[in-house]
């Protein structure tokens, strides 16, 4: 019984060590690389055709066929071009693919493929000046814009085909809050990628530059007498107090060219309301300036019959 079991093991053993030894030997593996092309404008250029498994056969053991094999499953060959190309697979190009590949231990590789071939088509475009209604500013308290913000790029140029350009309306910033400004300085936005929703669209930007000039501001107050707005033309109001305070913050450097009659308050009256005041509205104020406060914010009235 024993016998028959140390044979079993011997005739085992002998086995591995002849499938140990064959596989150490060296013998051809075919295997497929990725090819991934890389340096030309994806934005301006649309991809027709392009080469994308090159087949070729290594020379190497067995051992480290397969752990060549599970680096080709995960990592493809980068081909650098700027435009259309065909590439000869060449003894260079393969010996390249075994460098960058990191492919050690190939004695030798060789393909039955005699070229690479990337074809593109050049995409077109479309300017749009980006829209930045979704951004807010928001400044400390003794601080605010001073001037026109800048923002670049200016245009924001879109790459695809002429029907899918013709559905798209515009290009705007995406909701943001820009917050606690008290200098002057450029701020990153990006952009709303809405455009992506409409088909194979890229863009020369996905993001905005904006500069804001921040100056110091003051408190400013003005006495500005109320205007009574009522839809019934036989109805006259009076309202109790008939002035207000408005407290602006200006530029402090701009604090003289700001005065009460460059602003307008009102408070509207709807025939019918049973409600007691009038809340006051600022309905026109200096561009530059920020509204502080209006005191009273809310009016007492009489509501006269003509």
């Amino acid at each position: 019984m024993f016998r028959h079991r140390s044979f079993w093991i011997i005739l085992l053993l002998t086995a591995i060590v002849w499938l140990m030894a064959t596989m150490s030997e060296n013998s051809d593996h075919p295997v497929r690389v990725s090819i991934q092309w890389e340096g030309y404008d994806t934005a301006r250029n649309v991809v027709i055709y392009a080469d994308t498994v090159l087949p070729v056969t290594i020379n190497t053991n067995s051992f480290q066929s397969m752990a060549h094999w599970r680096t080709l499953s995960r990592q493809p060959y980068r081909l650098e071009v700027q435009s259309d190309t065909i590439v000869r697979v060449s003894s260079l190009l393969l010996d390249d693919i075994v460098r960058q590949l990191d492919l050690a231990g190939v004695k030798n590789i060789v393909s039955p493929v005699e070229s690479l071939r990337l074809s593109t088509a050049a995409r077109s475009r479309r300017g749009f000046v980006p829209n930045l209604s979704a951004v807010q500013f928001q400044f400390d308290n003794r601080c605010g814009l001073s001037g026109e913000p800048l923002f670049e790029p200016d245009t924001v140029w879109l790459y695809s085909d002429s029907a899918t350009l013709g559905r798209i309306r515009g290009v705007a910033a995406a909701d943001t809050i820009l917050q606690h400004i008290s200098d002057s300085g450029w701020h990153t936005v990006a952009l709303n990628p809405a455009w992506r929703q409409t088909g194979d669209v890229h863009s020369s930007a996905v993001s905005l530059r904006i500069y804001l000039p921040v100056a110091p501001f003051v408190e400013k107050t003005f006495t500005l007498a109320v205007k009574p707005v009522c839809a019934d033309k036989d109805l006259r109001l009076r309202l109790i107090p008939e002035r207000v305070n408005v407290t602006l913050w200006v530029p402090a450097q701009r604090e003289d060219q700001y005065t009460a009659d460059q602003l307008e308050a009102s408070v509207r009256y709807t025939p019918g309301t049973t409600v007691s005041t009038l809340p006051v509205l600022v309905t026109r104020y200096p561009s530059g300036a920020r509204l502080k406060s209006v005191q009273p914010s809310t009016l007492q009235y009489v509501a006269i019959r003509q």
